[in-house]
């Protein structure tokens, strides 16, 4: 089963993970979408951050962010823009069931359902 759920930025998830797909302004925060399918054996853990333009990194913050992905560029409603990158990390619940491990996400479904009910 492939399920796709909606994660903060900063946030981590933690699963099956196939993709993460793209990051968005939504409510005016971002947050990224996460392809997660069960037919994957191992499960994987990824924090999501932002850095902003201009920011310089040094250290350890330097380290990381040569470690990380980059996912995308969103511009906030202040016109501020926001890099956001995932990094894998160690999973906290290794061997744990998808839907365990993802509990914390807003299911897409649920949220689509929430929205048109609002429009």
């Amino acid at each position: 089963m492939v399920t796709i759920y909606k994660y903060n930025v900063p946030g981590h998830c933690e699963g099956k993970i196939r993709q993460v797909l793209q990051v968005k302004l939504q409510y005016g925060k971002p947050v990224v979408w996460v392809m997660l399918d069960d037919s994957i054996k191992e499960t994987r853990a990824l924090d999501f951050f932002t850095v902003g333009t201009g920011w310089e990194l040094t250290g350890g913050d330097e380290q990381v962010i040569k470690q990380s992905s980059y996912i995308g560029t969103v511009k906030d409603e202040e016109g501020f823009i926001w890099h956001c990158f995932c990094v894998p990390v160690e999973p906290e619940n290794k061997g744990k069931e998808t839907e365990d491990a993802a509990a914390e996400s807003t299911d897409v479904e649920a949220d689509m359902e929430e929205t048109q009910a609002q429009g």
